[in-house]
């Protein structure tokens, strides 16, 4: 094929990933796209060309993060099988609260006891059924997740003030095939906030969004923290209550502790098989103890006082109230723990399953549950110390007793699962908002991407676990520091449901105000009741809520300028390649003075400059580059160099600019491979993607070079091997040519193969710095700042940099033969990157 031809591939591929989706289930649509490909070969085999053409695929069906249509059979499953990850908290809750209730008196009489049982129904309907089934969970989810990093990416989406060079999951993109075939923008991708909200002048205002980015962001961290210090809590006080039960029947056994720690070492072993299997494993346990729990409240119910049902007027909750002050809902609260876990593990069943789950059988069996619980302390006020397991038929040395022990033993340990998922969806979603280091995501299930296990937090959280319940060494001591970091986090929810309703969905103003008016007040009782657990535990949940807040804001302060640094770091097309700037330079010429004869010399003298002009301009050929040594022409090797690149988003969206680490290279070196690829990798939201649709290229302005983009599905491990290397430098026009050459000047065959083209695989390697303030300009002696400084470069150089090493890829995901080859086509560039 001749200079001048252009070969037109039609590229008929399934763009994955491209819709705006709701609760229906989401299929694929597979679009032509035609590119033209100038190509300098001198060779060109058009046959073999023509069959790198990819193929239309059958549309790909998406379920990831469960928002696809599902049947009334799979609906029916879900919920079973959420039983096993979400209510174990929840469920195991009578263990523990009728004996944590603040009385007027002790034992309580029975006025009291109704009160107590009122107060739990009252904030169990209210804050469980009516906020978070009917509101939160509608609501709150974000492309099909749950928790508090929902909401905040929900809003962030909405009004455009997400991290910037971060597409938070559930936006509208651009197709891989249309960022790669691209050649110009009409506004620099450099801004994360250049499009114009579209809500009212109130909801607009630059100063009420600058501040709504900063307290979203915030209460985000903050109840991201709350959940984590409550993975640390919900395991240790449940698996100590259930196994304190043996003390009840037993009182001389004193192995709680250690044995305690066995079960948790064993619950996190066990994480790795994933929450599918572990969900379908426990979930019969907890039905049969949900139904055990319905069973004892209604024998208790009819054989010690139907008529406890009066506990459900409001009455008997308000005269506890009067009489023992708002310190009852620190009890009561306990109740309701897990909630906020429910929310947060929306991704791992839906959230049509949970609402049916919840509201037709965890709630009413637990509500008969401590109804019963009730029925009996009327009788027998002197077990108030631990009303569940001496409330059950026939006793503490009885077959049901036993039975139970057994069932609450195995629920306690269940209860635990669903603050570790619920962390691990959060960090999932915090990795995918570059609010969290880029830790390994396992997925465990190719129809729901929202599950997800991850290795290094499991047993960071089994370590802290374990820690904390060594610390404690009992129940009654875990319960003195539980349901402060519980309580605070309803009130983080529900801020950002109000900024939600309010900018989101853009709900009259009334409507934000009466949720307010409803919930608000509640929880703020909540959490005044709760203060007074700071001095005989709650500290600890509030130190670590702060420590992981600590750490969040540093990461995300870090990477935020790291970012910042890399946009404003990378060159313009035109800067290093002359002509491929798109104005050309304005040359003043001075003529003179303005008489005649003077004008008639300028007007030579300006033609002989504009010649020259004219004749530097057609010098200025596609070689040419501007290097730091000056301008000269651009050395081309036979062979193929691949730089990988971090970010799709940042380097595809801009086609007018170029990484600084190519930058680096052409200044530098003013010699690269005769071709050049640019790769970034992605993973969409179905589990696999087909081989045929797994590479995308397309040609760049700069002869001889592609953007190329590595697509994979998130059960995929993203690893680039020898095929999918082959078929990199396969789908290259010229790869024929080359492989030609050096087969007959290297090895001299007659077989022809891409295995014979030089390559050369570039990674960036660069060392992150705090800025330097050294320098005489920056010297103060203003104590603040140097402390301010120390700070930073302490933060930056010694926390944030080695993090980000550790976490980064840096070259591991291309695999290669052994050693020798990984030496030889290898190789990191890189230098300082002062943030």
């Amino acid at each position: 094929m001749s200079n001048s031809e252009v070969v037109k591939a039609d590229l008929e591929l399934e763009i994955l990933d491209d819709d705006v989706v709701d609760n229906t289930s989401i299929v694929s649509h597979a679009d032509n796209y035609s590119i033209d490909l100038d190509y300098d070969d001198d060779s060109f085999d058009d046959e073999e060309e023509s069959n790198r053409d990819l193929e239309s695929q059958d549309s790909i069906k998406e379920h990831g993060h469960g928002t696809g249509k599902q049947n009334w059979k799979e609906i029916f499953m879900l919920s079973f099988s959420s039983l096993g990850a979400i209510y174990g908290d929840i469920g195991t809750s009578p263990l523990y609260v009728l004996n944590s209730i603040k009385y007027s008196s002790y034992p309580p009489n029975k006025d009291d006891i109704y009160g107590g049982i009122s107060v739990i129904f009252y904030i169990f309907t209210i804050i469980v059924i009516f906020k978070y089934v009917a509101i939160v969970l509608v609501l709150g989810p974000n492309n099909g997740e749950g928790g508090q990093v929902a909401i905040y990416a929900k809003i962030a989406r909405y009004l455009n003030i997400g991290p910037k060079g971060v597409r938070i999951p559930g936006a509208a993109e651009i197709s891989d095939m249309e960022l790669l075939t691209r050649q110009d923008t009409t506004s620099s991708f450099m801004s994360a906030n250049s499009q114009v909200t579209r809500i009212e002048k109130l909801r607009k205002s630059p100063t009420m969004t600058k501040f709504i980015q900063t307290f979203i962001l915030c209460a985000c961290f903050i109840g991201c923290s709350l959940v984590f210090s409550d993975g640390l809590l919900t395991p240790t006080t449940s698996v100590l209550s259930a196994i304190g039960g043996i003390q009840v029947a037993v009182p001389s056994f004193d192995h709680v502790l250690a044995v305690s720690e066995v079960i948790l070492v064993a619950l996190f072993i066990i994480q790795q098989f994933g929450s599918n299997k572990i969900s379908f494993l426990f979930a019969p346990i907890v039905f049969i103890w949900l139904i055990g729990l319905l069973v004892c409240g209604i024998y208790n119910i009819v054989k010690h006082d139907p008529g406890v049902f009066k506990a459900l007027s409001p009455y008997y909750a308000i005269k506890l109230l009067k009489n023992s002050g708002v310190n009852v809902f620190g009890g009561a609260m306990l109740s309701i723990t897990g909630t906020e876990a429910m929310f947060a593990d929306i991704g791992h069943f839906g959230k049509l399953p949970i609402q049916i789950t919840l509201g037709f059988f965890v709630y009413p069996s637990l509500i008969i549950c401590y109804l019963g619980q009730g029925a009996y302390l009327v009788g027998h006020p002197e077990a108030y110390v631990n009303p569940f397991f001496l409330s059950i038929p026939g006793g503490t040395s009885g077959g049901p007793y036993w039975l139970m022990f057994v069932l609450s033993t195995l629920a306690t340990i269940i209860a635990s699962q669903a603050l570790i998922l619920s962390v691990f969806s959060i960090v999932s979603q915090l990795i995918n908002l570059d609010c969290f280091p880029q830790l390994k995501i396992v997925h465990v299930s190719k129809a729901y991407e929202g599950k997800v296990y991850i290795p290094s937090i499991n047993w960071l959280l089994m370590i802290g676990v374990c820690l904390t319940t060594a610390g404690f060494k009992n129940s009654n001591n875990v319960t003195a520091a539980y349901g402060l970091g519980i309580s605070l986090d309803f009130i983080v929810t529900s801020s950002l449901m109000v900024l939600c309703m309010f900018y989101v969905f853009k709900f009259n103003i009334i409507w934000p105000i009466i949720y307010v008016l409803i919930f608000v007040p509640l929880e703020m009782c909540l959490v005044i009741a709760n203060m007074s657990k700071v001095v005989h535990g709650a500290w600890f949940p509030l130190m670590m809520t702060g420590l992981s807040f600590l750490f969040l804001s540093i990461w995300r302060w870090g990477r935020s300028r790291k970012v910042n640094h890399e946009f404003s770091s990378r060159i313009s097309i035109g800067d290093l390649f002359p002509r491929f700037r798109k104005t050309p330079e304005l040359i003043n010429l001075n003529l003179g003075p303005t008489s005649v004869a003077a004008n008639s010399n300028s007007t030579n003298d300006a033609a002989h400059i504009t010649k020259d002009v004219i004749h530097e301009v057609h010098q200025d050929t596609k070689d040419t580059i501007n290097t730091r040594f000056g301008k000269t022409t651009l050395k081309r090797h036979e062979g193929i160099a691949i730089m990988y690149n971090d970010s799709s988003m940042q380097n595809m969206n801009s086609p007018n600019t170029l990484p600084l680490i190519y930058a680096k290279l052409i200044k530098n070196f003013s010699s690269i491979p005769s071709t050049f690829i640019f790769c970034s990798t992605r993973v969409l939201s179905i589990p696999y993607v087909p081989q045929e649709d797994r590479v995308l290229i397309a040609s760049m302005k700069i002869p001889g070079h592609y953007r190329c983009i590595l697509r994979f599905g998130f059960m995929e491990e993203i690893t680039i091997d020898y095929s999918l290397n082959k078929k990199i430098i396969s789908s290259i026009p010229g790869s024929n040519r080359l492989a030609r050459k050096f087969s007959s000047i290297e090895f001299e065959s007659n077989n022809v193969t891409v295995d014979n083209i030089p390559i050369l695989h570039i990674f960036e390697n660069n060392m992150i710095r705090s800025h330097d303030y050294s320098s005489e300009e920056y010297k103060t002696k203003n104590p603040f700042k140097i402390i301010h400084r120390l700070g930073r470069k302490i933060l930056i150089n010694y926390l944030f940099s080695p993090l980000s090493s550790m976490t980064q890829e840096r070259g591991r995901l291309v695999k290669l033969k052994d050693e020798e080859e990984e030496s030889d086509k290898k190789i990191f560039i890189g230098g300082i990157s002062r943030i």
